[in-house]
């Protein structure tokens, strides 16, 4: 083995190391508070429409922030300082959060808002870690890195989520006492996710260039120009776009069915939550592997299947215990479709221009995801919560097997 592969080999294993520890923290700030967003703004006093919109505001906002984001990023000569510091400016959000309780404010419509807007930030620090991962990480090495990081941010994620379901059920006594326990993980949460940002700046990989070495606005006009030529990009999004239409089309029908019709409390949402990741731990590392031997497309049409029967075990579930039976095999389904997607996107789009190919996929991903949770919300008005359920089961569906003629 000559001395640059030992040091490429050095630089996987230590980034792949920091890699798993930035998922980890990740983990420990999404598990302390998300469970748990549509619950407190119930008790904030939403109606169903604000639960949709804690889904669909999000995606709204994003629609702003990914392309301008991709040329920031691109731009800027510290790449990997650009992205630090914007996903900082993201968790500053929390300490936001975190005092409307004490505001005499339409308090769920600030939280529904907040949620949105946080999300501006939040966009282009994702998009940026997920275009520096292909920096860090070669296409052969990515599928592990990303495994292993999955897996262990998962089992920490159990830990977490039935920590603070557990002290969110047992030692509070009345809705404000909630409510004041709540305010608490959203500071927490700011706290760890602090050291979230320290972590990704451990990195190594990141090319550092001169401003002055590409017009980003030029490359924006040549993404656009290619994008039609590349048939792969365009079956790709394609599908991902009709796939999210139910996947996040369903995530307020998930909500209001598990809050508002089988009353769950925090207990369950977090028991909800452990069963799905209990599952995941085990699959995030096989999913790779079916992946190399089955094709990417072909597995995660697979994934998607077991996607397109969750609206439908949500419909039969007439007790809370049995949503938290039917989460495991969600959570498998989860896994790889998260995983593979994901995948997939970072193999059809070209190493130049990276960051922008996925702000275009990303941006036309928001619009639809934007709009779906209200339509979901609007077909259960118009119908009843079990039509809805199944309308988004079917669009799962249809949509595997459009990745599995991509093959």
């Amino acid at each position: 083995m000559t001395e640059s592969s030992i040091s490429l080999q050095y630089d996987f294993n230590y980034n792949k190391r920091i890699n798993i520890l930035n998922g980890i923290l990740a983990t420990i700030v999404t598990n302390l508070v998300n469970p748990y967003y549509s619950k407190f703004a119930e008790r904030l006093g939403a109606t169903d429409y604000q639960i949709a919109y804690l889904t669909s505001l999000p995606h709204f906002i994003s629609i702003l922030a990914f392309i301008p984001g991709a040329i920031l990023i691109e731009s800027l000569s510290n790449k990997q300082k650009t992205i630090g510091s914007t996903m900082l400016l993201h968790k500053i959000f929390f300490l936001f959060i975190a005092i409307i309780p004490f505001l005499n404010v339409n308090q769920a419509s600030l939280f529904v808002l907040m949620i949105g807007l946080m999300n501006l930030p939040g966009s282009i620090g994702t998009m940026g870690y997920q275009a520096s991962m292909g920096d860090v990480f070669c296409i052969k090495e990515r599928g592990e890195a990303m495994g292993l990081r999955n897996k262990y941010s998962s089992f920490i994620g159990i830990i977490i989520t039935f920590i603070s379901g557990k002290l969110l059920t047992s030692i509070p006594k009345t809705d404000k006492d909630t409510i004041k326990l709540y305010q608490i993980f959203f500071i927490i949460a700011f706290i760890v996710s602090v050291f979230e940002v320290i972590s990704f700046f451990k990195f190594k990989g990141f090319a550092t260039k001169n401003k002055k070495e590409s017009n980003y606005f030029s490359s924006l006009k040549q993404v656009l120009k290619e994008i039609p030529n590349n048939k792969k990009f365009l079956l790709f999004t394609f599908a991902s776009l009709f796939f999210h239409i139910g996947w996040v089309g369903a995530q307020p029908l998930f909500n209001i069915y598990t809050i508002k019709i089988l009353k769950a409390d925090e207990n369950w949402l977090a028991a909800i939550s452990i069963a799905s990741a209990i599952s995941s731990i085990w699959t995030y590392t096989k999913w790779p592997k079916w992946a190399d031997k089955n094709g990417n497309n072909v597995t995660l049409a697979i994934a998607i299947i077991g996607m397109g029967v969750t609206p439908l075990l949500y419909a039969v579930s007439n007790q809370i215990w049995l949503l938290v039976l039917f989460n495991v095999l969600i959570g498998v389904s989860v896994a790889g479709t998260v995983l593979l997607l994901f995948n997939i996107l970072l193999e059809i789009i070209p190493n130049e221009n990276r960051t922008i190919y996925i702000a275009i996929y990303n941006t036309i991903i928001a619009i639809i995801s934007g709009i779906s949770p209200i339509l979901g919300v609007k077909v259960m008005d118009m119908t009843n919560i079990y039509i809805a359920l199944i309308a988004v089961a079917v669009i799962r569906l249809a949509s595997s097997i459009f990745f599995y003629k991509m093959k």
